[in-house]
This record gives structure tokens, sequence and C-alpha cells, in this order.
């Protein structure tokens, strides 16, 4: 293993903990956040490895793609997104999406 890929792998490895300590933890059922973890870097790995200084265009990419859509569909539901407060409306959106319901909330507040 090349320095390179040890360091994307690092890389990606932070950025996924970053993630997981935002928002990550209202993850459910929790049986997923390993699943997670292990298909984001089991993924950057694969791309590093093979594509070497492309694979960040995945790495860096697909968090940045999920920041953009997370503040998006925060804002449109009225919870802060840094915060992801109000929670149990935090909760209720993402089971409700789980369940692959992608309707949008027809209450305002």
């Amino acid at each position: 293993m090349r320095n390179i890929e040890i360091a994307y792998l690092l890389l990606a490895t932070a950025i996924w903990f970053a993630g997981y300590f935002h928002n990550g933890r209202f993850v459910r059922p929790k049986w997923k956040i390993p699943g997670k973890f292990v298909f984001y870097v089991g993924v950057s790995f694969a791309l590093t490895y093979w594509f070497g200084h492309w694979a960040l265009i995945f790495i860096l990419g697909h968090p940045i793609i999920g920041l953009i859509f997370h503040t998006k569909v925060c804002r449109e539901n009225n919870i802060n997104w840094l915060s992801c407060e109000p929670r149990e409306k935090y909760l209720e959106l993402q089971e409700k999406w789980a369940k692959g319901d992608f309707t949008k909330s027809t209450k305002k507040e």
C-alpha cells in the first residue's frame, strides 16, 4: 500500500467520523452505522487503489453533496441544519424517508 493510499483512507475515515458525530448518531436502525462506514471506506479504498488521485472526487464529493442535500432538506422542513433541532421532527423525517416516503410535508409551522 502506497503512502497516498494510506493518506486518502485516513482522510475518508476522518470525513466519515465527522459526519457521524454531526448527525450520524441519529441513523436508525443502529446496525446501519458500521455498514455505512465499511461501504464508504471500502469504496474509497477501491477507488484509491484503482484510480489514485482521482479517488478524491468521491472522497470529497460524496460528503459535500450529502451536506448540500442535508442543508436543503432541513431548511425546507424548518429544521436547524447544523444542530438537527427539533430532534423529534428530524427523526420523524428520517423515519419517513427510510420507509420510502419522499413526499413533502404539507404542514407549515
